[in-house]
């Protein structure tokens, strides 16, 4: 059966099955070897060009003897444009043509079933045979047992670029740039001009232009690179890597890191830290160095740079810097020493320190301190003395007795009772809790005798109390004066409030005066044209007048009258009656 068509996408199952099966295979193994950098698994980074194609871009074309010599900067031709007969831009400069198209992308479009394929797409169909032809695209299989797939080759497109599955276990691959045979899954070849890579069962075995790879899976794996390395043996816990910058090294328990050399050597790295875990441990740069020795409680570090070192076994500390060093022997022995100066502890019997300008002295029994700017600080039980600038007695805990000369200063406490300091701007005494007086001089001055009367007096006022009862002052323009609960008087400039408890009230301010006695009310407010005012006996009689009139009642209106300019009303048993227009 013959079937001719124009349409290359239409192809059959068969024909989609081919070419996966293809291109998983060269994708697999014909692109770049095994894992992410070309080696099975990416140790020591992997085997990069495992299956590469070994392609270098499209050749050169060759330059005919009268072109001019080019070059990459603009302008470096040896001819020159004329005017008139620059060159223009094609229709589509966007627009890429398909030789360059066929060669963007992976590995993978070399099994492209559209590669080396014509206008006219011939298929044929004999039972289990199928046979396709475009162009110079073939595809044959007889299937499920044989597949194979011609080509022009993307490199070089005079070659044949032909792909063959034998049975669904031998595949093989032969082009420009494959020679790959591959019996599924236990050997493998895959060949380019500049690699070849070799796996039988659990060995693999690589070699491409400066490296070489060596796998017997899983137990060993080893390689080379231009600068370096990796050997790795999980059995027994080692693995070996090296390049340009450095390197690690783990073989157990013992370690090594470096950089700035090709190997584990302290006299070419310039940055190393190696040991054998836990036991020792080991580290150096260009300017510092150390050493740890757990089991023997070791340690020593060097730096050279800021001129100190230190040196530790067990409880001994030894260290040294510009400026000091010191030996202690934890947790009794401390020492320093400097240029002009000397610091010993040995706990619990003593401390000495001393300085050009100090010294310290410290004993179970005193501490004595003494120093050319602060002075002497004497300090044993039950008794303390400072003598400097200022001076400080303490006996017991509850005297002291404290001086500045320099600002006059005077300041005693017997605890909790007796307090006193004096200053030329003050004065404080006190006997607690019966008596006190602090004054500030020409500012303040306050003075209690028990809890419960105090008088103090400032530049605002003064004010006397005596708890919970009598309370008298003046603050300002203001004034108080309470004697607790009987009477109440507060006093401004524009406004006073009395209270006589229960029979008397009276409040007042600019506008207005409000006034209780016993029974009687009395209220007055200034008015527009004058006084309006008020006066009630409760529960007889009111009267009250206002600019416009006047007006008064008996027993709240049983009889009463009311004028209002020219309006009068009159009440008659509570009964309103206007006489003479209307309220």
């Amino acid at each position: 059966m013959s079937v001719r068509c124009r349409t290359p996408r239409a192809a059959a199952a068969l024909v989609a099955a081919s070419v996966l099966l293809s291109s998983l295979a060269h994708a697999q193994f014909g692109g770049s070897g095994f894992g992410p950098s070309g080696g099975p698994g990416g140790f020591g980074g992997g085997l990069p060009g495992g299956g590469g194609t070994g392609r270098s871009g499209p050749a050169k074309p060759k330059k005919k003897s009268n072109e001019p010599e080019t070059h990459a900067a603009s302008g470096a031709s040896d001819e020159v444009v004329s005017p008139g007969a620059e060159p223009t831009l094609p229709a589509e400069p966007l627009a890429i043509p398909k030789s360059v198209e066929n060669r963007i992308g992976s590995d993978a479009a070399l099994d492209d079933p559209e590669v080396g394929r014509g206008p006219e797409t011939s298929r044929h169909f004999y039972g289990l045979y199928y046979a396709e032809r475009s162009g110079d695209y073939h595809f044959h299989t007889l299937f499920p047992l044989w597949f194979e797939r011609k080509q022009p080759s993307l490199e070089d497109p005079t070659k044949t670029d032909r792909a063959s599955l034998y049975g669904g276990f031998f595949y093989d691959r032969r082009s420009a740039t494959h020679s790959d045979d591959i019996l599924f899954p236990l050997f493998w070849n895959l060949r380019s001009p500049t690699s070849r890579t070799t796996v039988v069962g659990p060995f693999v075995n690589r070699r491409a232009p400066g490296e070489t790879d060596n796998w017997f899976a899983p137990l060993y794996f080893t390689g080379t690179r231009p600068h370096g390395g990796y050997t790795v043996i999980p059995p027994l816990l080692t693995s070996l890597h090296s390049d340009e910058k450095g390197g690690f090294n783990l073989i157990g328990p013992a370690f090594c890191t470096w950089t700035g050399g090709a190997t584990c050597d302290t006299r070419t790295a310039t940055n190393i830290d190696l040991g054998i875990a836990p036991f020792y441990f080991h580290g150096q740069t260009e300017e510092s160095s150390y050493d740890l020795v757990p089991p023997l409680l070791h340690y020593h570090a060097d730096d050279s740079k800021a001129e100190s070192w230190i040196d530790v076994w067990g409880p001994v500390i030894r260290r040294h810097t510009e400026k000091r060093d010191a030996l202690h022997i934890l947790p009794l022995y401390y020492s320093l020493w400097g240029e002009n100066e000397r610091h010993t502890t040995l706990l619990p019997f003593f401390h000495y320190g001393h300085t050009p300008t100090s010294s310290l002295f410290i004993n179970p029994l005193y501490y004595l301190s003494k120093d050319d700017t602060d002075g002497t600080t004497f300090i044993t039980w039950g008794y303390a003395q400072h003598r400097g600038r200022t001076k400080l007695d303490m006996i017991t805990p509850l005297y002291w007795h404290y001086q500045d000369p320099d600002v006059g200063l005077d300041e005693q406490l017997l605890f909790p009772f007796l307090y006193s300091k004096t200053s030329p701007r003050e004065t404080n005494q006190a006997f607690f809790p019966f008596w006190g007086h602090f004054e500030r001089y020409g500012m303040s001055e306050t003075t209690f005798i028990t809890p419960l009367f105090m008088h103090q007096k400032d530049l605002r006022g003064w004010s006397t109390n005596l708890l919970p009862i009598a309370f008298f002052g003046r603050d300002g323009t203001d004034t108080h004066t309470v004697i607790a609960p009987v009477f109440f008087d507060f006093a401004s400039t524009s406004s006073r409030a009395t209270i006589g408890f229960p029979i008397y009230w009276r409040f007042s301010d600019d506008e207005s005066v409000a006034q209780v006695v016993a029974n009687t009310y009395y209220h007055e407010k200034h008015v527009t044209h004058g006084l309006d005012w008020e006066f009630h006996f409760f529960p007889l009689f009111s009267y009250g007048e206002t600019p416009s009139g006047s007006w008064w009642n008996v027993l709240y209106g049983l009889a009463g009258y009311t004028r209002r300019g020219e309006n009068v009303q009159v009440r008659t048993l509570w009964i309103p009656i206007n006489v003479h227009g209307s309220l």
